[in-house]
């Protein structure tokens, strides 16, 4: 099913419903400041594992975690290098992967069958992300919409592949297949992973 929010005014009463519904385990497609992602509630091992499910991807494998802001993605790391957030107060909200060492309080639904204490986090710049996150009190495990190899970014597409298997798709037209730049923050020295959308912003920054 796809479902539709203003563009510039995001209606609350259905943003409160999507979370409710997210909260009891349904999985959603929304747009981001990248590509399509699919999102469940962080701490519903109901959505989580639909969202393994439906993308065939091994119980090992990370997903991104999407917070609202920087306060609230720092409840799960254990260490911030100091340029880092520095970097994080400029460029975020953005399409920016962050890759950090976790604490003890990652949600163990969506991190259960991990070896490794990285994560990756998203902070996105997508209005309809952005007002959802500000309602909703967890955070929301996430995956790019993706297939044979490519990132699906036309609404039609999606609801011909996931509209059975998710709870409804968020229209947000056709996005460009753009995904985020990734940044391991692990260290004090922010190393670059994936060249990818906002890149240029990064360079900018940090002065390379």
């Amino acid at each position: 099913m796809i479902d539709y929010l203003h563009p510039e005014n995001p209606e609350v009463r259905k943003l409160k419903q999507i979370s409710e519904r997210l909260k009891n385990g349904e999985i959603f497609i929304f747009p981001t400041d990248t590509v399509y992602a699919i999102v469940a509630d962080s701490h519903s091992k109901k959505g989580v594992e639909a969202i393994y499910s439906l993308r065939k991807l091994p119980k090992d494998k990370p997903l991104s975690l999407l917070c609202k802001d920087i306060s609230a993605a720092s409840n799960m790391i254990e260490y911030l290098p100091n340029p880092t957030y520095k970097l994080m107060k400029k460029i975020t909200p953005g399409p920016y992967t962050f890759i950090l060492k976790a604490n003890k309080n990652l949600p163990k639904p969506s991190f259960a069958n991990h070896k490794d204490r990285h994560i990756g986090i998203r902070i996105p710049g997508h209005i309809y992300l952005e007002e959802l996150l500000k309602i909703h009190d967890s955070t929301l495990t996430s995956t790019s919409a993706f297939t044979n190899d490519e990132f699906i970014i036309d609404i039609d597409d999606l609801e011909s592949m996931y509209g059975k298997s998710v709870a409804a798709i968020i229209d947000g037209g056709i996005v460009k297949a753009e995904p985020s730049t990734i940044l391991d923050c692990t260290e004090d020295e922010i190393k670059i992973v994936r060249e990818g959308k906002g890149f240029e912003q990064v360079q900018i920054e940090l002065g390379l």
